[in-house]
Formats: C-alpha cells, sequence, structure tokens
C-alpha cells in the first residue's frame, strides 16, 4: 500500500508539481480574468443596454442605441478631439524632455546617480498632492510660475487654468511633467545596455556624435520609446483625476476630455448604459492608435 502511494504520489509530482509552467501561471490568469477580463465583458455589455438609474433599476438589452446616442451628441465629438490634443500633447512634453535628459543622465558624473534617484519624485507624487502643488504655481495672486509666465507675456492677471484657450493647455505641461521620469528611467536602462563598441566601431568609421546617434543610439532605443509611449499614451487617454482636481473640465468645457464626460455620464446623468458605451468606443479607438505607433516604431533602421 505505501508503495502504491509512492508511486502515486511521484507521479503526482512529475505531471503536475514543476516542469509545467502553466500550472503556476494559471492562478494569476485566473486573478486577471475575474479583475480585468470579467468587468471589460460586463461593461461590453452594459453598452448594449442604455441602461439608466432613473427609467429603470436592472439593464435591458436594447441593441445599439446607446451608441447612437453617444455618437449622435456634439459635445462627444469636441471631447475626443481635446482628448487626442490632450493625448499627443502629453506624450510630445514628455518626449522633448525624457530623450535628452536620459542622454545627459547617460553620461557618467559624480551626480548623476543623484540625479536619477530625485527624477522619480514626480513620477511617485500622488495625483492629488500633485494637483494641489500645482493650483499654488498657477495661481494669479501668489503663485510663482504665474508670476514668471505673466512677466514675460504669456498670461494675464488671472491663472491659465481659468482661461478657456490655456486651461487644457496648461494641464498638457502638467502631465507630461508628470510622465517625463517614467520615460527616462526606461530610455537610460536602453541606453545603458547598448554594447560600447558599437560607438567604437561607429567612431574608427568617422560617425560623429549626430551621426552615431541617428544610426546607433535611436534605432537601439525605439522599440523602448515606442513601447513607453503607448504605456503613457494610454495612461493620459485615460485620464480623469488630474484634469477634474484642477479645473473639472472647464471652464465652461475647454478642458473636457472623454474621461471626464464618462464620469459625468455615469455619476450625474446616472447612465451606466451610455457610459458604458463611451468606455467601449474609448476602449477600441486606443487600440486603432496603439498598433500602428507600435508597429512604426518597432522597424528598424
Amino acid at each position: 500500500m505505501s508503495l502504491a502511494l509512492r508511486l502515486a504520489g511521484g507521479r503526482f509530482r512529475r505531471e503536475f508539481g514543476g516542469t509545467n509552467p502553466w500550472y503556476y501561471v494559471t492562478p494569476a490568469m485566473v486573478i486577471v480574468g475575474l479583475l480585468t477580463i470579467a468587468p471589460l465583458l460586463y461593461g461590453i455589455y452594459l453598452s448594449f443596454t442604455n441602461w439608466s438609474l432613473n427609467s429603470s433599476a436592472a439593464p435591458q438589452l436594447e441593441g445599439v442605441s446607446a451608441y447612437r446616442v453617444v455618437l449622435s451628441d456634439s459635445a462627444f465629438w469636441d471631447n475626443l478631439v481635446r482628448t487626442i490634443a490632450w493625448t499627443v500633447g502629453t506624450v510630445v512634453v514628455e518626449i522633448v524632455i525624457a530623450v535628452p535628459f536620459a542622454l545627459l543622465l547617460n553620461i557618467r558624473t559624480s551626480v548623476t546617480g543623484v540625479v536619477t534617484g530625485f527624477i522619480m519624485i514626480p513620477w511617485i507624487t500622488p495625483f492629488v498632492v500633485l494637483s494641489y502643488a500645482w493650483l499654488f504655481l498657477y495661481d494669479g495672486q501668489s503663485g510663482p510660475l504665474h508670476a514668471f509666465m505673466q512677466a514675460i507675456g504669456l498670461v494675464g492677471d488671472s491663472t491659465p487654468l481659468a482661461s478657456p484657450t490655456a486651461a487644457l493647455w496648461s494641464i498638457i505641461l502638467i502631465s507630461g511633467w508628470k510622465g517625463i521620469p517614467f520615460l527616462t528611467i526606461a530610455l537610460l536602462a536602453t541606453l545603458k545596455s547598448i554594447p560600447t563598441e558599437l560607438y567604437e566601431a561607429g567612431s574608427i568609421d568617422g560617425a560623429g556624435r549626430w551621426k552615431s546617434f541617428r544610426s546607433i543610439t535611436l534605432p537601439l532605443v525605439r522599440p523602448t520609446l515606442g513601447a513607453m509611449c503607448v504605456v503613457l499614451g494610454v495612461q493620459a487617454f485615460y485620464s480623469f483625476d488630474l484634469v477634474w482636481i484642477l479645473t473639472q473640465g472647464g471652464p465652461g468645457s475647454s478642458s473636457t476630455i472623454l474621461g471626464i464626460q464618462l464620469f459625468q455620464t455615469f455619476f450625474t446623468q446616472a447612465s451606466p448604459g451610455q457610459a458604458a458605451a463611451l468606455g467601449t468606443l474609448m476602449l477600441l479607438l486606443a487600440l486603432v492608435l496603439i498598433v500602428p505607433i507600435l508597429r512604426a516604431t518597432s522597424r528598424r533602421t
């Protein structure tokens, strides 16, 4: 009897103990499915209900009526344009500053390690703390950043967050500033992995700094840059908290993006069906934008 148990136990360990990686991955996949895929599928289901808490206590399938309501609303298209401008602007600010910053930090100096550690502060700072800090900086009476911008003629007497033409762009600068450390560290890690032999070979062939950057550095960091831009772009595309704390979509609707519209549709208008339809449209749009970006940045020259 004991021999049979030992043989059965050995067979169990061989089959389920440590050879097949799926036995280790499956529990995590189940958790991901329960926490991510199941709510996603439920949200897609709700998008075909046009459920309103003001008229019904339970959702009922009604086809694509919720999508018709969302797509026929002119505010959706205005908010979509602002969201695209918000997303592209955020990523552009991050790239323009993070790329040269990573190149500088890749040069070993006595302060490089200290600076590399401190640049993560904006990234790890909670949005609430960050938002109220920038509210002070932009304040029309005592904000130091507002005083500087006023001195060079960029703004008037009031905070730019109160201007219909400047509010969105002022928040874009904050959003980009927060994402700069994440992109910088990712690019710096990639730069550290590039073999120095490539640059030595390039210098022997007569390549200067610009040609080495264009022919060696840029092709090797392009996949990382593309992947990080997708991550940061998706984060900006679905943003809500930063804009809500600073302007709540105002003045008027000048800084209302799709994340704000989704929040207002669900909580203010009490329309989970239309909110789910809007969320599904945002998901499809994000997928349409992500695929060509990844393809373009993954090509090596």
